[in-house]
C-alpha cells in the first residue's frame, strides 16, 4: 500500500492518455507518487459497517456508492449507507470518489441521475471522480435483465448516455468517469465517442484486463479483503499513475 500518496486537489500535474482510437486526452493526475499505481476499495451498503480509520491505514483511496436507479422500477434511490460512509471517510482523511449505479435509457435520465448525485454529495469532500456505473442488471438466476438491457440500445446511444451523465458532472466542476466491465465496454459502448476527459474504471477479474482501450483503474477482484471492512469480501482496485 502507498499510504503516503497525496491527493492533488488542484490539478497541476497532467497525464497524457492516448486512447485506442488515436485521440489524446489530458487528465489531471490525482495522486502524487512515483509508484506505478495506488490501491483502493469501492463499497456500498452491502459491505455493512465500515471502520474508516482502519481503512485509511489499509488503502489509498475509496469509491463509495452514492445511489442507484432500480432496474425494474426506474426509481432513483440513495444508498442507505452513503451519508455514514461519506462522512466517516472524510473525517478519516481518505481520498474519496463516488459512483452511481445507472439504469438510464436516455441522456435526459442520465442527466437526472447526475444531478441527483451532485445534490447528494454537496458539502462533502469528493476529490476523486463521480462515476456512472453502466452495466446490465442480473436477475435471481444470473440472467441479464432490467430496463437498460431490455432497451437494446446501440453502442452509440450508450456512449451518449455516459457522456450526458459525465458532462453534467464536469460542468459542476467535479471530475467524472465511467465504470463498466471489459465486455460491456468492448461490445456495447462506442468508446471512441466517449469524452476524452473521462476516467475509465474497468471491472475485469481475469489475470489481465481484456478491455481494448486505455483505462485508469482496474477493479481486479470482488473477493478481496481490507482492514476496516468486515464484510466477507470487498472490491479491490489498482489506480494506475505512472504507466
Amino acid at each position: 500500500m502507498f499510504s503516503g500518496a497525496v491527493l492533488i486537489i488542484i490539478a497541476v500535474l497532467i497525464a497524457v492518455i492516448v486512447f485506442a482510437n488515436g485521440e489524446v486526452s489530458d487528465k489531471p493526475v490525482l495522486f502524487e507518487t512515483n509508484a506505478e499505481y495506488v490501491e483502493g476499495i469501492d463499497v456500498s451498503s452491502h459491505n455493512g459497517q465500515i471502520n474508516w480509520k482502519s481503512v485509511a491505514n489499509s488503502t489509498d483511496f475509496a469509491i463509495i456508492r452514492a445511489g442507484y436507479r432500480g432496474y425494474g422500477t426506474g426509481k432513483i434511490v440513495a444508498d442507505p449507507a452513503f451519508e455514514e460512509n461519506m462522512d466517516a471517510a472524510n473525517k478519516a482523511g481518505i481520498p474519496a470518489g463516488v459512483y452511481f449505479y445507472s439504469q438510464a435509457i436516455s441522456p435526459d435520465e442520465a442527466r437526472e441521475e447526475a444531478e441527483f448525485v451532485l445534490d447528494l454529495i454537496r458539502g462533502y469532500d469528493v476529490d476523486l471522480p463521480v462515476f456512472i456505473d453502466f452495466e446490465y442488471a442480473h436477475g435471481s438466476s444470473g440472467e441479464l435483465t432490467g430496463r437498460l438491457y431490455e432497451q437494446e440500445l446501440s453502442s452509440s446511444e450508450a456512449s451518449q448516455i455516459i457522456n450526458a451523465f459525465c458532462g453534467t458532472v464536469t460542468h459542476s466542476g467535479k471530475y467524472a468517469g465511467v465504470y463498466s466491465s471489459s465486455s460491456m465496454l468492448n461490445m456495447h459502448v462506442d468508446t471512441s465517442k466517449l469524452d476524452n476527459n473521462l476516467y475509465i474504471w474497468v471491472a475485469d477479474y481475469n489475470e489481465a484486463v481484456t478491455y481494448l482501450g486505455a483505462y485508469d483503474i482496474w477493479q481486479y477482484t470482488k473477493n478481496g479483503t481490507c482492514g476496516g471492512v468486515n464484510s466477507r469480501s470487498v472490491d479491490l482496485n489498482y489506480w494506475f499513475i505512472n504507466n
